[in-house]
Parts: structure tokens; C-alpha cells; sequence
């Protein structure tokens, strides 16, 4: 959000007209947050130009103990270029240009699994279709490589797998092994042919050789070697933990299939919840939550760059108590910055060198911070002591255990189709939201109370525009998660719902839930919502059952009481025409897909640690200094924004040191009350009369003409609500400002006046730091029949009315209100947020200089 850049004269200025201080009511909330975001954007290009300062001339990055000495030439460089590529440097930047071609050459001739499979990680980033074969070849080697394994002509392995190792040694180790099947997962993704045979029999390989711990923690160590009496003659590690986690979870990736049982028919799933791999999983994940750590004793950087791979598959926020991200982002930028070059601390053995350790950070720092897009939310009884959930890691078991989490592959397979549906393949994450590992009872050590720390966890949790709620049985919530999912829907975000396998009794507690929270009914979905018609590919009567919540200006949550999750589960039913899918579960796909893009309003989420400061209203302690704005109602209509003015006015306190109210008002026009506020808004969607035009009888319309000339203004936009209701409600308004200035027409504000100088709302805004000429907005289409696809680049668009040389009515016929409660659609014709606030903001401003 943009800092409004008041000069003090000006400042003044709006003091001793408006009678507000020129001081803020209350210091700004503060954003750390905010600034750690920016900190890690400043790390990752800090350690970019670094990285590109060692090049050699050659165009990699070997030296001599590891390229050569240790036979690993290619490895350096090989990661160092993957570090560069997933920091946002494109492959055809010269530095990286030189790199992928050295790397080209040098794997005509594979040879060290650690070289292969990370040049396997730089081509599939690529994504030049010439490497695909390259990239087959490598992968072949891998497996052929794999000890135990007997691989045929096909591609099919027979055979125990233990492991992978160094050529000419028949001792496998984990680290090898990590790495040789992240080869194989990056060539599987850049559409590489692999037998199934190789992930059934990774998935084995790990499962088979975890040492148990404990009765619920089970790990790994470097080598799997066993001494006479059968026990582990290694001692297992945090880095080799994690790769085992993370071998198990990309095995059942690249396996794609699962002992469900599903019906393709019903998409109910006969065994419901099942995994094999289970119980290793959640015991790995278990030990690595008990014993986490990002310092290990041979290689930290190692290390990190694993956890940071293991959170991001497993979709952890946290792992055990520790937020992985956000403690790992704080710990390698206090590094870098005390090293002063933008690179990071040499660490030990692989990654003693600088350009390693600072490749390994740059890995972390850039892959953690992808957007969320959709965060899945877990909810029921926490167990502990190996039952149910196993402890901590947020797996559950089987049929009989945790119910939010029957399918574990739903919510990744949703975002890796929306991404390339939406997004042009954009790399986009997902996450498991479990607010109950977080403390709200009582006040917190930082001395907060309950209703901060859930705003707190709200404005992080708005960093994923989605929120995917699923299971079998009745919800179980906490006063606390109630509390939070409410105000993620007030505040912006969309909640998507499925009843796993149809189950009734998830369907009647959500149902419950929604009349609790918001006083309202489930509705069914109207065979003409602008969900069904975002994109072809699913009909009204497709999933005739689907339910909504509307609020305002649009719909927050879609309910599914039939099956869906069972198609998300199994990536086959993605379609591969979207436009024409073949079967209910490519059907099922194309719906999410089309609540997605109007849940997003078709823009991407921003990225990771980023939150949004939540206003909450003060009631006490509203003084006659104290701006203060009026809604007017539209009779026999809900406000569709009821939070817009708030959160305008939490803007202007934090941005404009203006001391404000911070309670919405909404009053009907005729109200004695309203000549107490010389700001009025109006925001409104469609007709309220057969005969068409606003309602508001004579007596309001004087109420409005007299508080305007007065000295008050009206700012009204059209809100969101569809193109039809937005050429209403667009009509309506015009017929309106007719009755209130019959001898006067709505007139484009004109950034410049005829005389040359510039228009006085737009010299507030210029003097206030407010941008208007680069906003982005949603627009109708020339030929007038629907809006654009996306939103683009425009200067504001404002009309008004102006009475003895002043604007008396603002007028925005796009969106403004909706965007400021934080609500996006790709229905909607209006600005995004921060367009929307600078343009109400200036507009604020702009009357209170008269």
C-alpha cells in the first residue's frame, strides 16, 4: 500500500479548514510484516547480483575442490543457475544464457547423480521443449543408476531399490538418493516417461529403511547401513529426515494414484482417506517437528534449502511450533547482511564455498515466498500421543482419525490446474491453515488480546485469497476459528466448501455454521452466477446442488454438498481441453477452476509473509475534530459495502495522519443525522424499481442538494454485481444527479482545466503522494457487451458535478467500494484495491479543502 506524502503546509492546511489535527489520532499499526517482505525482496536480489559477479569467463561457476578435484563439475554451477532461475532471472539473461548452454554440453555425457539430477531441475525451470530429450536421457540414467534395480527396456524396474550413490560405490546414501529423485520428479515434469514401477519402489525404499525412534517419531541417517545385531550404524540427522519426508512425498507424486476406491460416476470414494505410505510419513514428519533445526553440523545451507522443500510439499506453515519460512527468512538475512557483499556465509563440506551457500539461500528464500492461492483449513480435535493426527505434522490418519484431511492431494493438484488455467503457469502454492496450534486463550505474551492476535492471524491468513474447507462428520470449531473465518469473509476472502464423499453430516454443521456466523441461509447458485459462466466448460446443470453465500456487493463462499474433492484427488481428471472435459471429474476441475478465477477476480496472490492490516472500529472516543463519513442507504437494500468507508478511514489514519471515525454510518438520505457529516457515499448495484431508477423520494433528494451546497460532496461509484446491474445501476445514478442539478450534467473531471492549470482534485492527489494516472481497472468491452478479461493499466476515471467551482458530486461509474473491502471478482467492472483507496482517498482529501 502507497504512503501518502503529505507536505506539512498541506497538512496544516486540511488542520485548520476541517478542524482535524494535523497529528494522527494514534500511531500507525505497526508493519513489520510489511518490511520483511521487503527485506527478502531485497536479499534475493542483493544475493542475484552477487551470484552473477563470480561467474567465471567460462560461463559457470566450478572451482577447483569440487568441480574438479571432487569429479563435480557441473554441480556448482548447475545449482547456481536453478538458484538464479527460480529468483525471477529469465533464461535468456546473458549470465544465465552461458550457463545453460555450458550445462548442455557438459551432460551429453552423464555421469554424478548430484550433476545429473540438478541439471534435470535447471531444464525443467527452462522449459525449452529441445531439452526434453536430454532431460529423458538423464532421468533414464537415473534410473538405471538406482541400486537394487533392474530396469527393462520400457522403462520398468524390478528389484529392491537401496538407494543411490557415487559411480563405483555400491554404498547408497540419502543425500544421493535425495537428490537423484528430485531429478526424476523435474523430469516426470517436464514430461519426461517414467514407469510407475520407479515412484512404487522409491515409496518402498523409504518406508522400508526409517529407524524408529520412538512408538510415533521414525527418521533417517546418512548411510542405511546396518552393523551385526541389525541396528542402524548411522546416526539419523535433521537434513536426512527431511529428505526422507520429502522422498515420501514426491514418491506418491509421481506414483499418481492412491487405494481410494473412487467412483468415477459419484465421485464418492470407497476407501476414503487410505495411504499406504502413511504411517512413515506422519512419523518422519513427527521427528522433524521434535527435533527441528536449521543449523545441522555438516551443512546448514543444505539444510535449509531441504526444510524449505519440505514445508512447501507437505504445505506446512508450520512445522512443529517453528513458522519455517518466516524464522528462515529472518536468520539468512541477519547472515547476508553482516557478511556486506550479498552473499551469504561459506557453511561446511557442500556448501563451504560462497557461491554454494548463498545459491542454497537464494533457493529458500525465493521458492518459500510463492503465493498462496489456496490455503486448506484444518479444523477438529487436535490428538496428541501417536493417535489421530500422529502428534503434530498435520497428516492424519485413515478412516477414524482427522477428518478435514481425507484427501491429501485435492488442494496441490486445484493450484498447479489454476495456475495453468489462470495464471499462464505462474508457480503458485497452497498451504494447511491449522489456527488450532496457535494460542487464544487468555493474553499473550506480547501482552495482546484475543480479538488482536485473530486479526493478526486474519491478516496473514488474506495473503490466499481462497480458503478451502472439506471432511466428513460435523465441524468442529473453536470459538477462535469461528471467529476467523468470519472476519477473512469481511475482509475479503472466499471460502470454498465440499462435503467429502457427500458426506451429510459436514454438509448440515457448514450449513449451520454459515447461519451462525452470518445471520443468513445458504442459497442454491443461480443457473446464471457469473461462476458458471467465467470460462466454458461446466453448465448450470452440471452441479445443479452447489450453494452460496452472498455479502454485499458479491458471492464469498460456494458449498458443495455433492463430491468433488475425489477428482481434485487424482490429477488424471484434469482436463486437457478445458473447453470440452470428457467426464464428471474433468467437469469438476473446470468449476474450481471458474471459482477461482471470481474468487481472484483474476489476479494473482501477492507473495508469502505479505498481510494486510485489519481496521476495526472504535466507538468510543469520537470527537467533533474527527473526520467522519456517511453511507447512504438505499431503501429496501443492504449496503453492498459495508465495510468500505471503515477501512477508507483506517487508510487515511495510517497514510494521511488524519484523526477519523472509524465506525460505519449508514443513514437514509432524509435522516435529521445527515447534515452532521459533510462526506457522503453511495454505492450501489442495480434498479430499484420496475420503471427504473434509484429510490429515493423528494424529500431525501432536497436532504442531498442542501447538505451539498452546504459545503458536503457526494462521492458514489457503480458497485460490482455483473455488466447488466452495472448498466443500471450506472443509468439510475445519472437520472438521480438530474433531479439534484436539473440544469447541470455529470461532466469528466479533466486532469487539466481549459485554462491549462491542473483541476484542484487532482493537485490534492499529486500533493498527497496519490497516483492517478496509473491505476488498474476492469473496463466494459468497445463493443459494449461485457467487461475485459483482466485488469489493465488506466488513469482514474471520474465524473462530476461542480457548483460555484466546486465538485459537489464525484462520481466513478467502475467499482470503487467493493475493491476497498477487499472483495475482487472477474465479474467486476472497477479498480483493484490500492487503485480504489487512492482514488476515495483523494477524493476525501479533496473535500476537506473547501
Amino acid at each position: 500500500m502507497s504512503r501518502l506524502l503529505l507536505p506539512v503546509g498541506f497538512a496544516a492546511c486540511l488542520g485548520l479548514v476541517a478542524g482535524l489535527p494535523a497529528t494522527a489520532a494514534a500511531a500507525a499499526p505497526p508493519k513489520a510484516e510489511e518490511e520483511l517482505v521487503d527485506k527478502v525482496r531485497k536479499s534475493i536480489d542483493s544475493g542475484v547480483r552477487y551470484l552473477k559477479s563470480q561467474q567465471n569467463p567460462q560461463g559457470n561457476w566450478e572451482g577447483l575442490v569440487i568441480g574438479f578435484l571432487a569429479d563435480m563439475e557441473g554441480g556448482s554451477t548447475a545449482l547456481v543457475t536453478l538458484a538464479l532461475l527460480n529468483c525471477g532471472v529469465p533464461p535468456d539473461d546473458p549470465a544465465v544464457k552461458r550457463a545453460i548452454d555450458y550445462l548442455r554440453k557438459l551432460t551429453e555425457t552423464p555421469k554424478k547423480t548430484y550433476v545429473v539430477a540438478l541439471c534435470n531441475l535447471v531444464f525443467a525451470e527452462v522449459r525449452d521443449p529441445k531439452d526434453r530429450p536430454l532431460v529423458q536421457k538423464n532421468a533414464d540414467w537415473l534410473v538405471r543408476s538406482g541400486l537394487g534395480w533392474k530396469p527393462d527396456a520400457d522403462g520398468r524396474v524390478a528389484g529392491e531399490l537401496n538407494g543411490w550413490s557415487y559411480p563405483q560405490n555400491q554404498i547408497a546414501d540419502n543425500s544421493n538418493t535425495q537428490y537423484a529423485l528430485l531429478g526424476l520428479y523435474a523430469a516426470k515434469q517436464a514430461g519426461a516417461k517414467l514407469h510407475e514401477s520407479v515412484w512404487a519402489g522409491v515409496q518402498k525404499y523409504y518406508s522400508s529403511s526409517q529407524i524408529p525412534v520412538t512408538p510415533t517419531t521414525g527418521a533417517w541417517p546418512y548411510y542405511n547401513a546396518r552393523d551385526a545385531g541389525g541396528r542402524a550404524a548411522d546416526t539419523p540427522s535433521i537434513s536426512m529426515t527431511v529428505a526422507g519426508v520429502c522422498g515420501l512425498l514426491i514418491a506418491r507424486m509421481g506414483l499418481d494414484s492412491n487405494e481410494h476406491g473412487l467412483d468415477p460416476r459419484t465421485g464418492v470414494a470407497q476407501n476414503c482417506g487410505a495411504y499406504s505410505e502413511n504411517p512413515a510419513l506422519v512419523k518422519g514428519m513427527n521427528w522433524v517437528a521434535a527435533n527441528f533445526t536449521f543449523d545441522s553440523p555438516k551443512s546448514m545451507y543444505y539444510n535449509v534449502y531441504g526444510i524449505e522443500r519440505l514445508g512447501r510439499l507437505s504445505g506446512q506453515r508450520f512445522i512443529g511450533s517453528h513458522d519455517w519460512y518466516r524464522e528462515g527468512c529472518e536468520k539468512l538475512i541477519a547472515i547476508q547482511q553482516r557478511a556486506g557483499d550479498g552473499s551469504f556465509a561459506g557453511g561446511k563440506q557442500v556448501d563451504a564455498t560462497a557461491h554454494l551457500s548463498t545459491a542454497f539461500s537464494l533457493l529458500f528464500l525465493s521458492k518459500g515466498r510463492t503465493p498462496v492461492l489456496v490455503s486448506k483449513f484444518a479444523w477438529g480435535t487436535l490428538q496428541t500421543g501417536g493417535t489421530a493426527e500422529q502428534s503434530e505434522p498435520g497428516f492424519p490418519a485413515p478412516p477414524g482419525g482427522a477428518n478435514w484431511n481425507r484427501k491429501h492431494n485435492d488442494t496441490r493438484h486445484v493450484v498447479e490446474f489454476c495456475s495453468r488455467e489462470l495464471f499462464n503457469g505462474t508457480p503458485l502454492s497452497w498451504q494447511v491453515y491449522d489456527a488450532r496450534r496457535r494460542a487464544f486463550d487468555n493474553e499473550g505474551a506480547a501482552g495482546k488480546t484475543n480479538d488482536e492476535k485473530i486479526l493478526e492471524e486474519v491478516g496473514l491468513l488474506l495473503q490466499s485469497p481462497v480458503l478451502y474447507l472439506n471432511g466428513h462428520g460435523p465441524l468442529i470449531l473453536t470459538p477462535a476459528q469461528e471467529k476467523i473465518l468470519k472476519t477473512y469473509i469481511e475482509e475479503g476472502g472466499f471460502i470454498v466448501a465440499e462435503a467429502c464423499c457427500g458426506d451429510e453430516a459436514f454438509a448440515a454443521s457448514f450449513r449451520k455454521l454459515v447461519k451462525k456466523l452470518f445471520e443468513t441461509n445458504l442459497q442454491k447458485m443461480s443457473p446464471d452466477h457469473a461462476i458458471l459462466k467465467m470460462f466454458p466448460g461446466v453448465l448450470p446443470t452440471d452441479f445443479p446442488e452447489l450453494e452460496v453465500l452472498n455479502r454485499g456487493c458479491r458471492t464469498v463462499a460456494v458449498f458443495s454438498p455433492v463430491p468433488l474433492a475425489g477428482y481434485w484427488e487424482e490429477s488424471k481428471y484434469m482436463p486437457k481441453d478445458s473447453k470440452n472435459p470428457a467426464n464428471r471429474g474433468e467437469k469438476a476441475f473446470c468449476l474450481i477452476r471458474n471459482i477461482v478465477a471470481y474468487a481472484t477476480g483474476m489476479e494473482l496472490p501477492k507473495p508469502k509473509l505479505s498481510k494486510q492490516v485489519i481496521v476495526r472500529g472504535v466507538e468510543t472516543g469520537v470527537t467533533r475534530s474527527h473526520f467522519k463519513a456517511v453511507q447512504l442507504k438505499i431503501e429496501g437494500d443492504p449496503e453492498p459495502a459495508p465495510d468500505a468507508l471503515k477501512n477508507l478511514m483506517g487508510y487515511l489514519r495510517d497514510n494521511a495522519r488524519l484523526e477519523v471515525a472509524l465506525n460505519s454510518v449508514v443513514l437514509p438520505a432524509h435522516d435529521d443525522q445527515l447534515f452532521n457529516f459533510k462526506f457522503m457515499y453511495l454505492h450501489g448495484r442495480k434498479l430499484k424499481t420496475e420503471q427504473g431508477g434509484l429510490v429515493f423520494q423528494p424529500d431525501a433528494i432536497e436532504a442531498i442538494q442542501s447538505n451539498l451546497n452546504s459545503g458536503g460532496l457526494l462521492f458514489a461509484d457503480a458497485a460490482c454485481g455483473g455488466f447488466e446491474q452495472w448498466k443500471a445501476f450506472d443509468k439510475s445514478f445519472r437520472e438521480l444527479c438530474a433531479k439534484l442539478y436539473p440544469d447541470r450534467k455529470l461532466e469528466l473531471i479533466p486532469e487539466k482545466g481549459s485554462d491549462g492549470k491542473e483541476d484542484p482534485l487532482y493537485r490534492v492527489a499529486r500533493e498527497a503522494g496519490l497516483d492517478l494516472k496509473h491505476l488498474r481497472c476492469r473496463r466494459e468491452l468497445p463493443d459494449g457487451k461485457g467487461g475485459e478479461a483482466e485488469l489493465r493499466a488506466y488513469p482514474a476515471h471520474l465524473e462530476g458535478i461542480k457548483i460555484d467551482g466546486r465538485w459537489v458530486v464525484v462520481y466513478s461509474k467502475y467499482d470503487v467500494g467493493c475493491a476497498i473491502e477487499g472483495h475482487k471478482s472477474a465479474d467486476c467492472l472497477g479498480y483493484d484495491k490500492e487503485s480504489a483507496l487512492r482514488i476515495a482517498g483523494a477524493v476525501v482529501l479533496y473535500s476537506l479543502k473547501r
